[in-house]
């Protein structure tokens, strides 16, 4: 209802919904229902969905040394990648044996297309390749590959071996059947191996060489499938059964020894059930333990399958009293304090946005139907979230944190202007009918100019722009909810909820705020003067703010890298390591110190080793404690001046969110010597 001589010429939503309000009801009881639902099945996760187009190609060649790798693999698979399109960077390692070759995209190249424009090239240059390679490994890199949880696991009673077999076949094979869990691997420990040890003087009394054994065994020691075979009016496969079942079978394989001769393994060689060379350890405190790490899929929840994982070790570790499970470094524990942490604000930030407002509309029920415009426009955008593909992250929590004091603002509009006619003596629905479509247009021009600025966020280039995609688009979508709870709920719930109030004249303006506008307008240009230099400074201030991807981390943990010189022994590096670890247990907020050591390249560390043959490298994790008053930045800069006094061992800290060093220098030459 408007006033005579002022009809309005736009639709009047806000009328509909007063004069209809069961549909407007169950609307938003669906709306709320439907969005409480999809909160539930919100993987909460700590970055967003992120793609990195990267492809990674990995060549194995047994036994061959760096020069070898790069002149007759590294090379050829390079010359192959370098036609594909939209390649910005092809960067390539070689050790001993290992060629890898990282193949990096332009931003917004579908990653699987891609890869298999990767694996096509290399397929192509499999022809190129020496015969003795293994077959390239080519996948694509996923931002999310990075392991989630690291632990330490003892076992006083098992042996090395017998805790890495029970590593690898008991926890291993549990975990991966937990939902979510992408990968869990070992750190550290032995594979269990059976060792033939050759005798040389036996061998030449036989006339052996030690190729003719080795042939025997390759050849003897297989299952092959047989073929078909009829049997009546059924088909059965066959199968040659060749594999020893035990270490006795073993030593009785029968070796060719000419002139139609055998002789027993056993009689020209030790065989015993061992352990494989030892190339990688783990310590923890100094003591020998082995670890393993739980990668998690794409889509799964941090918090979910951090849970899962928690349930299955616990009730491994009642099946097995005498194995100990030790948490070492988390990162869902970052992600589970956040979350927690936004909850929280979310809604002191409702609490506190209603108690002002009641500040300065006085009346509880006018608050209360502005109070319920927060959750009414944040809970619905969970569904958009989910039908979207979004989760609960970092970037989505803070827009929904920053989004709080924007939800009320088009419900503190329609609810004072309703109330303004409350108070000059029209009946709430009237007030309502005449007051929320009056100022209609002016709420969906706001809402629109805010939903402006946040959505083209979402759609930002680069690899950056991947981070605030969901951020933008989260904003602007609870921003519009907003503006249908404004044009809808709000003048409804005013015009049936709020009562009659007698005729009175407004209260007057503050008298500090009436000096300080008559001030400005009777001074205009030194209040625009003010203004000018107030956003001058303003601006000034973004030079000298610290700039960066993702701010500062304080996690319960302290990453470093370790390697030692070219050609150093693990024994070498064990010396390294433990002087690093007094170095680290001698300060106050060290709670363990947790230790994977590889020899070149092997895996076992977290995000693997690397480096040229013979280098033997360490990732060194300080686990802090959770009272320390120092946070981790302090800490990493106390400790550098000690690192650098470790002999032969050159020390980098880990970025913490990404890994790796903050900085990196590559060096380039023909030769290689500068």
């Amino acid at each position: 209802m408007s006033e005579p001589g002022h009809e309005t010429h736009h639709l009047q939503v806000s009328a509909w919904a007063i004069r209809n309000p069961m549909p407007v009801a169950v609307l938003f009881i669906a709306l709320v229902l439907l969005g409480a639902y999809s909160y539930t099945q919100l993987a909460v996760k700590n970055f967003p969905n992120v793609e990195f187009p990267a492809v990674s190609v990995t060549v194995t060649r047994n036994g061959a040394a760096p020069a070898e790798m790069e002149n007759q693999v590294t090379r050829p698979i390079e010359a192959s990648l370098s036609g594909l399109s939209n390649v910005e960077a092809i960067a390539s390692t070689v050790t001993q044996g290992v060629s890898s070759t990282v193949i990096q995209f332009a931003i917004g190249t579908p990653l699987q297309k891609a890869t298999d424009d990767v694996r096509a090239a290399v397929d192509q240059a499999r022809s190129s390749l020496p015969r003795e390679v293994d077959a390239p490994l080519v996948r694509r890199i996923e931002f999310d590959d990075q392991p989630i949880i690291t632990y330490a696991v003892e076992a006083p009673g098992m042996s090395l071996t017998d805790l890495s077999w029970f590593i690898d076949n008991t926890i291993k094979r549990q975990l991966q059947a937990s939902p979510g869990v992408g990968q869990v691997n070992r750190i550290g420990g032995v594979d269990r191996e059976i060792n033939v040890i050759l005798d040389p003087d036996r061998m030449a009394s036989q006339n052996l060489t030690a190729s003719q054994i080795n042939d025997a065994l390759n050849q003897y020691n297989i299952d092959a499938p047989g073929g078909r075979l009829s049997v009546g009016d059924r088909e059965q496969t066959l199968r040659v059964l060749g594999a020893a079942l035990n270490v006795e079978q073993i030593r009785n394989t029968l070796i060719p020894a000419g002139g139609g001769r055998f002789v027993r393994l056993s009689d020209v060689a030790d065989v015993g059930d061992g352990s494989a060379e030892t190339r990688t350890m783990a310590l923890l405190n100094g003591r020998p333990v082995v670890g393993f790490q739980v990668t998690k899929t794409k889509d799964a929840s941090d918090i979910a399958v951090e849970d899962g994982v928690t349930k299955l070790l616990a009730q491994l570790q009642r099946d097995n009293p005498g194995v100990h499970v030790r948490t070492i470094v988390s990162q869902v524990d970052q992600t589970r304090a956040g979350f927690i942490a936004t909850q929280h604000t979310l809604l002191e930030g409702m609490v506190l946005a209603a108690l002002v407002v009641f500040l300065f509309l006085r009346d509880w029920r006018a608050t209360a139907i502005t109070a319920i415009a927060m959750p009414v426009s944040l809970i619905p955008t969970f569904a958009f979230m989910q039908m979207a593909g979004f989760s609960l992250n970092m970037v989505t929590l803070l827009g929904l944190t920053l989004v709080i004091g924007i939800l009320v603002d088009d419900a503190i509009v329609e609810i004072e202007n309703i109330e303004k006619r409350v108070h000059l003596g029209l009946r709430p629905y009237d007030a309502a009918m005449e007051g929320a479509d009056q100022i209609g247009l002016a709420v969906v021009a706001t809402t629109f100019a805010i939903a402006a600025v946040f959505l083209p966020v979402g759609f930002m280039p680069g690899f950056s722009g991947q981070f605030f995609k969901e951020f933008g688009i989260t904003v602007s979508v609870s921003v519009l909810f907003s503006l249908v709870v404004a044009r809808l709920l709000t003048p409804l719930l005013a015009a049936y909820f709020l009562v009659p109030k007698a005729a009175s004249p407004r209260k007057p303006l503050p008298a500090f705020y009436v000096k300080a506008l008559t001030w400005s307008l009777d001074h205009r240009i030194a209040a625009a003067v003010i203004g000018i230099v107030t956003f001058f400074l303003s601006v000034a201030l973004v030079v000298v703010i610290p700039k960066g991807l993702q701010p500062e981390g304080n996690p319960n943990y302290l990453q470093m890298q370790v390697e030692a010189p070219p050609g150093s022994r693990l024994s070498d590096m064990r010396r390294i390591v433990a002087s690093l670890e007094t170095t680290l247990r001698q300060q106050p907020e060290t709670e363990a110190v947790f230790t994977s050591v590889g020899v070149g390249g092997g895996s076992g560390g977290p995000g693997g080793f690397g480096g040229s043959a013979g280098v033997t490298v360490a990732t060194v994790t300080m686990v802090l404690k959770h009272d320390r008053t120092d946070k981790v930045p302090a800490i990493r800069d106390r400790l550098r001046p000690l690192l650098r006094q470790i002999p032969d061992a050159r020390v980098s800290f880990s970025n913490g969110g990404f890994g790796g060093a903050n900085y990196q220098v590559i060096l380039t030459s023909e030769t290689g010597e500068g």
